[in-house]
């Protein structure tokens, strides 16, 4: 029984699915004003969501994963679910989703669904053709706040959720490129075209930087665009944000070939654990 848990678990990115959720709680919530129940059912929907097109992810990509140190051990390369059984686990995971987000109407679902085909039909074949797939990449990221907005009644229109979004698609592009940094041997062993073949690696560091300050400097911002009211959550995060700054140009500053995997691996963690932080204190503020 845990030994087929874990599969699933491995199978469905069940660690990288219910982040995704929160963020589609978030723009939930947001326009709600308010922190719901109904909110979470809908952020369930999207958990299931994302669980079936990380593991379409895997069926797609399972000679790639064969290769790399890193993914060898899921479940499709192992051999511990067969293809027939992905596709059927695919299938329960979508279904699933949507009979969480039908009840909310179709443009919800829509949204929801449009993570779906963006990840599978759009990035997933451009990371076998260019480096830069990383940044039309970045929207997956983006479209699930959209979703919740959109489920809790905001307009698409609203200026509101357009920079919710772009405040999340910023946040992706460091995400992408740190394990592109640290994994690049393994990605390049799978035949994954990598951003070092075409920029140095202190080029990267330096555009690196600038995503990581883009995306701190944009949370001050929040505010303005009425998505945090509260004065004392206010001033929790502007502290909170000048400190990232500080920690990402010492970090950059700091990387060098001796450390550099365990200095990438400390940023990745870092960098979205203030994301579940900020998302935190989105949700005390409507509490």
């Amino acid at each position: 029984m845990n030994s087929t848990l874990k599969q699933l678990k491995t199978f469905g990115k069940l660690s990288i699915s219910l982040p995704i959720a929160l963020t589609s709680y978030t723009g939930y919530i947001l326009f709600d004003e308010q922190l719901s129940g109904e909110g979470l059912l809908f952020a369930l929907g999207i958990f299931f969501l994302s669980a079936g097109a990380s593991a379409l992810n895997q069926l797609q990509e399972v000679k790639e994963d064969t290769l790399m140190v890193r993914t060898q051990n899921r479940p499709l390369p192992q051999g511990k679910i067969k293809t027939n059984e992905a596709i059927a686990l695919i299938l329960a995971f979508l279904s699933i989703g949507t009979f969480f987000l039908i009840p909310f109407g179709w443009l919800a679902a829509f949204w929801g669904w449009m993570g779906v085909i963006w990840y599978n039909l759009i990035y997933t074949p451009l990371k076998k053709l260019t480096a830069f797939s990383v940044f039309p990449g970045a929207i997956v990221g983006a479209i699930p706040p959209v979703a919740g907005w959109v489920a809790a009644g905001g307009s698409i229109i609203d200026v509101r959720i357009h920079f919710l979004a772009f405040f999340f698609f910023l946040g992706q592009m460091p995400h992408f490129w740190l394990l592109v940094l640290k994994y690049k041997d393994q990605y390049k062993k799978a035949g994954f075209p990598i951003i070092t073949d075409t920029l140095k690696k202190r080029q990267i560091s330096r555009i690196n930087l600038i995503w990581f300050l883009a995306t701190f400097i944009s949370v001050l911002f929040l505010p303005a665009f009425d998505l945090i009211d509260r004065h004392v959550i206010i001033w929790i995060i502007t502290p909170s944000t000048i400190l990232m700054m500080i920690w990402a140009v010492r970090t950059t500053i700091g990387t060098n070939e001796a450390n550099k995997k365990k200095h990438l691996r400390q940023q990745f963690i870092v960098f979205n654990s203030f994301y579940l932080w900020i998302m935190l204190l989105i949700y005390i503020d409507k509490i």
